[in-house]
Parts: structure tokens; sequence; C-alpha cells
């Protein structure tokens, strides 16, 4: 583990980062905090929640992970979580994997004493949280744009369905946790002084929720219009065979009946009776193309 005790005028901030089940207890007895709830931070299924307990009040975000697979397939592999317990005078921060952010707002806003108020370092954490998915609401927005126009220009075979089906899970996903992350920051009090800086979150909040609302329905559509394109395409094919399976038929009948052995076939000791076949062979095809193009089967 990796202990850190931060302090200035106002705030006592302690983060800890996978600390072991002994030093859980030591905090739990120092705080007056239930053991189970320290220990639950270590599990990384939770989503994100808040909870007032009787002397702290009890947070869990989950901050987007740069290592994550391009196409993430649960909230899990795509985040891990911090948990962040508070009151007037003391912050306390656990999570499992090292986070750059927590140093940064330490150096920028506690060492410097701009933050008087443990809820002021909350907003700041929830901040650079939200911010955290802004980099792959850019990147799935640039992606989603980018198949469309493969799909739109005729070129759908350079993208599969498999693809499609990635992206729109991935951005089901993001949706997700950003509404679950909503929920949490909507419900956060702060001071005076804190109100425009908890307002910048909710704004960049706002704007990621557009952004993957926006990138999921487009995957989804999307993904309609690619299997209506393929379906097309494979009607056409359908067709194309059937127009030639049309010109064909009549003309394997007659060949088929001149191909029969009889022994009285007036036409074959005709001297003009093979070119005269093969003139109704070619009439009887022109006749079936005049009629497909009145038609408009053929263009």
């Amino acid at each position: 583990m990796k202990s850190k005790i931060w302090k200035n005028e106002h705030i006592r901030w302690i983060d800890l980062t996978n600390p072991t089940h002994e030093e859980l207890r030591e905090y739990s007895k120092q705080f007056n905090l239930d053991y189970y709830t320290l220990a639950d931070c270590l599990e990384p299924a939770h989503l994100p929640k808040k909870e007032q307990l009787e002397d702290f009040t009890f947070l869990i975000l989950r901050v987007f992970d740069t290592q994550a697979p391009k196409y993430p397939t649960s909230i899990q592999e795509m985040s891990h979580k911090v948990a962040i317990f508070y009151n007037n005078k003391v912050i306390l921060t656990v999570h499992r994997v090292h986070e750059a952010t927590i140093e940064e707002i330490r150096t920028k806003y506690l060492d410097t004493e701009i933050i008087s108020k443990p809820s002021e370092i909350v907003t700041k954490i929830m901040y650079y949280t939200v911010k955290s998915y802004e980099a792959n609401a850019i990147t799935l927005s640039e992606e989603v744009d980018s198949m469309e126009k493969l799909v739109f220009v005729g070129k759908q075979t350079r993208i599969t369905l498999e693809e499609l089906y990635y992206l729109k899970s991935s951005s089901r996903l993001n949706r997700r946790i950003i509404g679950l992350t909503r929920d949490v920051i909507m419900q956060h009090v702060t001071t005076e002084d804190d109100a425009s800086a908890l307002q910048d979150v909710k704004d960049l909040l706002q704007k990621l929720s557009l952004s993957f609302d926006e990138t999921h329905d487009d995957a989804a559509n999307l993904s309609t219009v690619y299997l209506s394109i393929v379906s097309l395409k494979t009607n056409d094919v359908m067709k194309l065979l059937t127009v030639f399976s049309v010109f064909f038929m009549p003309l394997t009948f007659i060949a088929g009946i001149y191909g029969m052995n009889f022994e009285f076939m007036p036409e074959l000791h005709w001297k003009l009776g093979y070119p005269l076949v093969l003139l109704v062979m070619a009439l009887i095809g022109l006749v079936i193309f005049i009629w497909f193009k009145r038609k408009q089967v053929i263009q």
C-alpha cells in the first residue's frame, strides 16, 4: 500500500492506494467507520453511488481507464473505482490503482490552500473523473462518423457488423456510467465559493451525456442502415440471377427439344434449320430483354 497524508490549515486528506485489510481496520477505528464498508472499497464491481453514513458522506466514482481495450464489454473493464469518505475536516480516498489526478488535485489546490473544505476537493475529483471520459467521447464520435461515411459511399466491405455492434455497446456503457455519475453529482452539496466549480462539472457532464447519447443513437441507426444496404445488395444479386435464368429457360427448352434423338424430326433435314433455330432463340432473348426493360426490371 501507498498511504499518503496531506493537510493544510483547514483539511486533512488521507489517500490510500490498494490498502491491506489491517490498514483498513486501523482507519476504520480511527474514524469510526464500518470496517466492511471500507473493505468493500477494494471490490472492483461497484457502480457510482452516494451514501450518508453517521459521520461521513460516502461516494463511489469510476474513472475511465486509459489502458482499457478499444471496445470494452463491461463497466469494470472500462473504468476503475475511487471511493471517497469526507466530512467537514477530513477526506479519505481509497483506490486499487495509482491515480495521477489525485496528486494533481493535491498540488494544484490543496498545497496552494485554494481549497478550504473537503467538499471542494470532492468537487475537483468529480470534475477530473468526468473529464477522463472526454477523450473517449471524441474517439467514439469520430469512429461513428468514419463508419457512416464508409456505409453511405458504398464501401461497406471495409467495416463489419461486429465493429458496429461493439461501437454501439461501448457507447451504451459510457452513457450508462455517465448517467450514474450524474445521479451522484446532482446530490453533491458544497460551499458557496465552490458553486461555480460544481456547475462546471455539471456542464461537462451534460456535454458528455449528449455526446454519448448521439454516438449510441448514430451507431444503432447505422447498424440498421448497414443491414438494409446488405439486404438490398442481396436482392440485387437475386434479381440478376433471376434475369439470367429467365433468359436461358426458353433457350434451354428449345435446345432440349432439338437434343432429343428421334428418327423423324423434319427440322433436322432442313438446309436452313440450324440458323433458323438460332435466329428464333435470339429473337426470344430480345423480346425478353425488351419486356424487362419496359417493366424496369433492368436499367
